[in-house]
């Protein structure tokens, strides 16, 4: 049974690639929160899932790893890309999923790499990897990245609305109606 737990060790640590212990509360507010597309997901767990099943499978075949655990091993590797995985964006940093939150400042800039992007870190920190489904709206959030890192040199990162909110009382019915965006600058 040594096998099995070699195999339990091998899918908790990939779990906490993306799902790691830490503070549930963000600094700033949210700009921006989507969700890491189907795609995106598979993606970002393509290694490791091929790790976990090809080690289930020779650990079946030549170890003591029962027929079930392959099974196993199968079935977490698609929970693990099926759990739904989200990138918040605040005007102070980033977080993906549940790892520790991230700030603007600890990058340096923004580069396309395959399956993404990827948030340069500044010297000594480490970089971030941004997994991208290689869709239309790809472009735009890592403009917005690169946005973000920018401002925050700036000192801009703030949630400002558009249109601005008159200073005086509200005209009531007379008034059109208006859709209020909120937006980072």
């Amino acid at each position: 049974m040594f096998s099995l737990a070699i195999l339990t060790i091998l899918i908790v640590l990939s779990i906490l690639r993306v799902a790691r212990p830490g503070s549930a509360n963000m600094p700033g507010a949210v700009i921006y929160d989507a969700r890491m597309p189907l795609l995106a997901r598979m993606r970002m767990h393509a290694a490791v899932s091929v790790t976990i099943v090809l080690a289930a499978v020779l650990m079946t075949v030549l170890w003591d790893l029962p027929w079930w655990g392959l099974l196993l091993a199968v079935g977490a590797v698609a929970g693990m890309i099926a759990l739904p995985i989200r990138y918040t964006l605040t005007t102070v940093g980033i977080r993906c999923g549940w790892t520790p939150f991230r700030r603007w400042t600890e990058f340096a800039g923004v580069s396309r790499a395959p399956g993404g992007a990827r948030l340069q870190g500044v010297a000594g920190v480490k970089d971030m990897r941004i997994w991208l489904s290689g869709s239309l709206g790809d472009d735009e959030f890592v403009a917005l990245l690169r946005r973000m890192i920018k401002g925050a040199y700036k000192g801009k990162n703030l949630l400002v609305e558009y249109p601005p909110r008159p200073a005086v009382e509200s005209p009531g019915n007379r008034a059109a109606a208006s859709k209020v965006a909120r937006t980072a600058i």
